[in-house]
């Protein structure tokens, strides 16, 4: 749980150091039940490309750990290492995804909102997220009926309770 933790902080390093390159700083870092946030001060102030920059650096750093723990030799015999790799993995595939609030969702309305108005760039990412969770549906089920670890239950459920609360 620690690691993962750790791994949860870096990336959150991550966002703040690329919120400081784009000349803003923090005005909260909250812990949540899923993970760890960083709010900017003034996220007015920050361009629609520097929010995808911003927003894709958390999940960069998870990257760059995973690659550098697959680079060293004695990664598969280390289960620290092994731990490392699949929780940085985890959280980069994760946080990729186009759902808002994860960073791939930020990516996503951001990304869209230099060519959209507010309003579609809300709409295309409900709809995104309602086909990826819809899709994501049968691994869920599967991972709780062969009594496997509820984790993907559990952030499936969260991400599908705030696309529904949001369109509200």
């Amino acid at each position: 749980t620690g690691i993962l933790w750790l791994c949860a902080a870096l990336h959150e390093v991550g966002h703040i150091a690329a919120y400081r390159l784009c000349g803003t700083t923090m005005e909260l870092i909250e812990i949540l039940p899923f993970g760890i946030c960083a709010i900017p001060k003034d996220p007015l102030r920050i361009s629609p490309g520097n929010e995808v920059f911003c927003a894709a650096a958390g999940p960069m750093i998870n990257l760059l750990i995973s690659v550098l723990m697959l680079a060293l030799p004695f990664a598969a015999e280390n289960e620290t290492v092994r731990y490392l790799l699949y929780c940085n993995g985890a959280l980069f595939v994760i946080n990729s995804l186009p759902i808002l609030p994860l960073d791939g969702g930020r990516i996503l309305y951001y990304a869209l909102a230099g060519t959209l108005d507010a309003e579609r760039c809300e709409t295309v990412c409900r709809r995104c997220a309602t086909i990826l969770l819809s899709l994501m549906l049968f691994p869920v089920c599967a991972t709780l009926f062969a009594d496997k670890n509820p984790s993907l239950a559990m952030i499936w459920g969260y991400l599908a309770a705030y696309t529904v609360l949001r369109r509200g």
